[in-house]
């Protein structure tokens, strides 16, 4: 995800001041927050005797929900560096990604770079929007599928006393999980549970709703594009709200429309907005909106009510 703020100060003012440390702050306490959260996506060991096989000591939990922190930092940092790189490739001034800590299930709310520049053209602002969720969808889905190959099928009693409780496919899923043997409920692991964070990411992000990547790219392509499908995308995600609430499953987007419909088709103008994306950033556009539909999770949290 990318910020967008004002002009740049005048030439003749100092420069920011580096935030190096805080950069490092936050990475230090995503990693915390997000190992603590890996401890819940890690593949379950039991004893013999069937109980749960729970490692002793601070070392010996922190080993284990230490693989998870570091897949989701990878995802995270792909996604944000895209945009970091696309910045520094155009001239735009911009910062390092900021990590955010967060709570389980996930264990974080993402990372934001800061843009302090404006963009330049419509090629630019594609560019910078398209690259973040291309690197972090290139890092996520791997994890997801590896994550799913490997996971270990739930006894079919354990899962009738569980009840209808987890997290929901995204759509990649759904589409290969007849490759892995079926569509029954599986343990999670740190692969998957990766996989599943950056699936959710990209998705949100590639909303065609104001400042998000997916707005971005959207009202590059056209400002009356942009329009009309954060519109469109309200009705659609209010419709699926509908039928969550018809299907006795949680809202788990209801948050996230708020943001939508706060954010509709807010955007700011660039410097010039005459120049054409060419066929081939056009592609690149079908690409994002693929990649959204694959990555899209309809019901993220399942928790019958």
């Amino acid at each position: 995800m990318t910020l967008r703020f004002g002009p740049p100060p005048p030439a003749v003012a100092p420069g920011p001041r580096s935030r190096t440390w805080l950069h490092v702050v936050l990475v230090l306490a995503t990693l915390a927050t997000l190992t603590l959260a890996g401890l819940g996506w890690a593949t379950p060991q039991f004893a013999p005797d069937g109980s749960p096989d729970v490692p002793e000591g601070p070392l010996g939990l922190v080993l284990l929900g230490l693989p998870y922190a570091l897949l989701v930092l990878l995802v995270l940092g792909a996604h944000e560096m895209g945009h970091y790189l696309a910045c520094r490739y155009y001239g735009i001034p911009a910062t390092l990604p900021f990590f955010i800590p967060g709570i389980p299930p996930l264990g974080s709310f993402g990372a934001v770079i800061r843009i302090r520049g404006i963009i330049p053209n419509r090629r630019a602002l594609f560019d910078v929007a398209a690259a973040g969720p291309i690197a972090g969808f290139v890092v996520a889905l791997p994890a997801l599928l590896i994550g799913y190959a490997f996971a270990a099928p739930v006894p079919p009693e354990v899962a009738e006393a569980a009840g209808a409780q987890g997290f929901g496919h995204p759509v990649a899923l759904m589409l290969v999980e007849g490759w892995f043997g079926g569509a029954g409920p599986r343990y999670t692991n740190s692969w998957l549970g990766a996989g599943w964070v950056g699936m959710f990411v990209t998705s949100l992000n590639l909303f065609p709703v104001g400042q998000l990547d997916g707005g971005h790219a959207a009202y590059a392509i056209g400002r009356r594009l942009h329009r009309r499908l954060a519109y469109l995308t309200l009705i659609a995600l209010g419709s699926l709200l509908l039928w969550h609430v018809t299907q006795r499953q949680v809202p788990a987007y209801l948050l996230w429309f708020a943001i939508l419909f706060w954010m509709r088709d807010r955007h700011p103008r660039l410097l010039d907005e005459t120049s054409e994306l060419g066929r081939g950033r056009v592609a690149v556009a079908w690409l994002l909106v693929a990649m959204f539909v694959v990555s899209f999770i309809p019901i993220p949290f399942v928790f019958s009510t």
